[in-house]
């Protein structure tokens, strides 16, 4: 008789106490903390930025104005309200199609015709682009720290298989295995907030 095998799921609760505990430590000025925040989701928060506004600079800037509001405000976080990841993600967005309305209703051509239905049109598709964006960054937050390390080598960093397995000092298996836990595990998430959405 075949016995179905359900993968082993990091305990969401677990990552929501370890963001809780960076969070009162950041709140009592521990910038150790904020860089350990930085470190598990500046890329995601990145990635996520650039979706929106498809520039380098400006989802930098994104970022960096979310992990300031975070830094500023830590003291007023209230995990039990939202998780970390929700809060930052949502500064970013909004952050990221604020800058991506005003960009469009810049030309870059001063003397240049502006539609304000075209302008109005591209913010409507950023805001969109955001929410799904927004799902699938959460979707990444959840995966336990050895799968998002090799999912954030591979596809936000571009590095191949070979070379992620080197710079962690991996079997080139166990890389491959861990990027197919991490897709496995988040291709049903994505679906299931996709879904929330509807």
């Amino acid at each position: 008789m075949a016995v179905a095998v359900t993968p082993r799921l990091a305990a969401p609760d677990a990552s929501r106490a370890r963001d809780a505990e960076d969070v009162a430590r950041l709140a009592a000025g521990d910038v150790d903390a904020l860089r350990d925040l930085y470190g598990r989701y500046g890329a995601i928060a990145f990635g996520f930025a650039l979706r929106i506004v498809r520039d380098h600079g400006l989802a930098e800037e994104c970022v960096q104005d979310a992990f300031v509001a975070l830094w500023r405000n830590a003291g007023r976080f209230d995990p039990d309200r939202a998780k970390l990841t929700t809060w930052l993600l949502t500064v970013v967005r909004n952050r990221a199609v604020e800058l991506h309305r005003r960009r469009a209703a810049r030309p870059a051509d001063l003397h240049a015709d502006v539609d304000a239905g075209t302008a109005e049109a591209g913010a409507e598709d950023a805001a969109a682009e955001a929410e799904r964006a927004q799902l699938v960054a959460e979707a990444l937050a959840s995966l336990p720290e050895p799968q998002l390390t090799v999912v954030r080598l591979s596809y936000f960093d571009g590095l191949s298989h070979g070379e992620i397995a080197t710079r962690l000092g991996l079997p080139l298996g166990t890389v491959k295995g861990r990027l197919r836990l991490a897709l496995d595990r988040l291709r049903p998430l994505v679906e299931g907030l996709a879904e929330e959405m509807v």
